[in-house]
């Protein structure tokens, strides 16, 4: 009786380690954070970067647990707008539109996103046959125009805008195609339209691809349109493309332009240590950003402190003073 006893008693305690165990288990489990990362879309490069964020973060601070889903600049902050990413990448002109409730956001005002880290220029280009008359924005009155998909930021913060500061509207371009920076390029190339613009990386790859069929000539902005295009939105930045950085494309000289840089936004309704963790991870863990895309290499932290004026999230604020990224 007494050797059933202790079986009994010794099949109970394993029963209570295993529920300990399990109990303690779920609660480590419990104590890890979700963080819900919305990047963009399929083909680009801010998927690639948010999987690597991801990968720095999960590994600086295992109790956050990054997870990263399709996005795009709007979809982005209007994902944030309704509590539904934590973390997206977005541009300034984006921001700014968003705070004050202009552009896509009239009637959508938010201040919910907040600025966590600038990371790359996000340069507008604009490219046309070399052989064309078209030099100015204003020239492209009547002709036919390959342009981004309705709904992207090419299109609303670029092109219209652009065309806003000159006194037109898409409407003054002639046959209008919408739909990918490749599919634009291929119109360029079958003579289907006269001009394809985006906001992309230096150097761009559309411009490396057309620039192989034809000699191009990307379009500037004068100190006047980009004065306009800064009061109609403050998160645009001046832009210099080097002279010689199209050369075999047929440009040998600097082209003044404009960006609107590639920054990380966090909810504000995300806690300021969860942020904090992220900015610091991020920042610290930048060089691994550089096998993503190149030009992340040779990054400081100082130019990933850099707001353009954003309002800052208060854990990324907290991150940047103590490293004596801020004053």
């Amino acid at each position: 009786m007494s050797v059933h006893i202790r079986g009994t008693r010794r099949v109970l305690c394993l029963a209570a380690a295993a529920t300990l165990t399990i109990g303690v288990a779920g609660a480590a489990h419990a104590q890890k954070t979700d963080v819900i990362f919305s990047a963009g879309p399929t083909g680009g490069s801010w998927t690639p970067m948010a999987a690597a964020a991801s990968q720095v973060v999960n590994k600086r601070f295992p109790d956050l647990n990054v997870q990263v889903e399709p996005g795009a600049a709007l979809v982005n902050m209007e994902k944030i707008r309704n509590d539904k990413a934590d973390l997206g990448w977005s541009m300034t002109t984006v921001m700014s539109d968003a705070q004050k409730g202009e552009g896509q956001f009239v009637g959508k005002q938010t201040d919910k996103g907040l600025f966590v880290a600038n990371f790359y220029p996000n340069v507008w280009q604009l490219a046309v046959p070399a052989s064309s008359d078209i030099k100015s924005i204003k020239d492209l009155k009547g002709q036919p125009v390959a342009l981004p998909s309705r709904g992207n930021t090419s299109l609303a913060a670029g092109w219209e805008y652009l065309l806003k500061v000159n006194g037109m509207t898409l409407n003054d371009l002639g046959a209008k195609s919408y739909g990918p920076v490749s599919s634009n390029a291929e119109a360029v190339k079958n003579r289907q339209a006269m001009a394809v613009g985006w906001f992309t990386v230096v150097p761009a790859s559309f411009i490396m691809d057309l620039g192989s069929a034809m000699p191009l000539r990307v379009l500037g902005v004068t100190k006047e349109e980009m004065a306009a295009l800064q009061k109609l939105n403050p998160g645009f930045v001046p832009y210099t493309l080097k002279a010689g950085l199209y050369k075999d494309q047929g440009v040998t000289e600097a082209v003044e332009t404009f960006q609107s840089p590639t920054v990380l936004i966090g909810s504000a309704k995300t806690s300021a240590d969860v942020i904090y963790k992220i900015t610091k991870a991020i920042v610290e863990g930048r060089d691994e950003f550089g096998n993503v895309t190149s030009v992340m290499k040779g990054v400081t932290g100082a130019e990933m402190a850099k707001n353009f004026g954003m309002p800052m999230h208060p854990g990324a604020e907290k991150y940047y003073r103590e490293a004596g990224l801020l004053k």
